[in-house]
């Protein structure tokens, strides 16, 4: 792929501010156009540590199981390794998260998502895929998934965050696609089904340095697809507020907005439901288009996932990130969801929505 360098050459400013590349002259230096193409969900990076890479899938299954499953390349970011990760969410039990990681270089094609870590694979042509994670590897939790793309793929522009040379990058393959196959969970395997969604991340700094934080939420409501993300950049690089929305179906894009286009806001701050998280997090996050559409996820008490990302971290970056006053957190909660487009009634639906806190 054309690196953000390239956007440079092309004559766009020499700013610090990040912003997303949605100029004409952005696709040009990119390679890009507005059709997606399969290459685009194949690997866009060198292998190196000053770049990383992920494929991201998850799944709300028929019978309320929440699945999420995530290939990831040099990642924590700087270590040089392969990781692969799932998380399962049974109805009224705790969340099941193992995350293997792997010093092999695992194979990455740049043609499609055709990626292979140890005996784990994540494959696909933006309207297939097939996702494996071996149980009999991870020691207790695997899946065998085929995944079947309902809703075209999207990005927003370019799908590129940049700050000078710095970038961070975006594509959704799958808004929205049938889900059927098995899940392996100690030693037990049962058939499968249900609603699910894959993206795909690059870039060549980490997140940290680039946001503060940032929303992000999907799910359904009726016929409907949303997804929605709200990106904090770090006031070194402007401070500013990046919104991004999608609202689609099996037949057209209703909504495809980002920047200006949107507002964004916050439900009244409440405590974090893990108690080891010291900040209170907004109790709701809502979306709305010059249109009229508008979109709200809410926070719940169904926690699918609450890390604090330095305990992943050495003890140096510990002590570092202490003396800073530094506490990165990821947050991911089963969402129940509310959507309005103008001229329609108000739909309810469910979703996945996180908050990723890197301050």
């Amino acid at each position: 792929m054309a690196s953000a360098t390239a956007l440079h050459l092309a004559g766009a400013p020499r700013t610090t501010e990040l912003r997303l590349a949605a100029e004409p002259e952005d696709f040009e230096a990119l390679g890009l156009a507005n059709e997606i193409w399969v290459r685009e969900d194949g690997r866009r990076t060198p292998r190196s540590s000053e770049h990383f890479e992920w494929w991201y899938f998850d799944g709300l299954l028929e019978d309320g199981t929440v699945l999420v499953v995530w290939f990831g390349d040099n990642w924590p970011y700087g270590t040089r390794r392969r990781a692969v990760n799932i998380e399962l969410t049974e109805p009224g039990q705790p969340t099941r998260r193992i995350m293997r990681s792997f010093d092999d270089p695992g194979v990455f094609s740049a043609q499609q998502a055709d990626v292979r870590i140890g005996p784990h694979h994540f494959e696909g042509d933006l309207r297939t895929y097939s996702i494996r994670v071996d149980a009999d590897e991870t020691g207790s939790v695997g899946c065998n998934l085929l995944l079947r793309r309902r809703v075209a793929s999207y990005r927003p522009a370019t799908g590129h965050l940049i700050s000078r040379d710095r970038f961070f990058a975006w594509l959704v393959a799958v808004p929205e696609g049938a889900v059927a196959g098995t899940v392996s969970v100690d030693g037990m395997t049962r058939e499968v089904t249900g609603s699910g969604y894959h993206d795909h991340n690059w870039g060549n700094v980490s997140p940290a340095d680039l946001f503060d934080n940032w929303w992000w939420g999907r799910g359904r409501c009726g016929p409907y697809t949303v997804i929605a993300a709200e990106i904090h950049g770090k006031a070194a690089v402007g401070g500013s507020s990046i919104p991004l929305f999608f609202v689609g179906d099996a037949q057209r894009m209703v909504v495809g907005a980002h920047g200006f286009d949107l507002s964004v806001s916050e439900g009244p701050p409440v405590p974090h439901p893990d108690p080891k998280h010291e900040r209170p997090i907004g109790s709701r996050v809502s979306f709305a288009a010059i249109d009229g559409t508008r979109a709200e996820f809410r926070i719940s008490d169904r926690l699918l996932t609450s890390i604090d990302l330095l305990s992943i971290r050495s003890p140096a970056i510990k002590m570092a990130a202490a003396i800073m006053s530094k506490k990165p957190w990821y947050s991911r909660f089963a969402s129940p969801m509310k959507l309005r487009i103008s001229g329609q009634p108000t739909r309810e639906g469910e979703g996945t929505l996180e908050y990723f806190e890197l301050k």
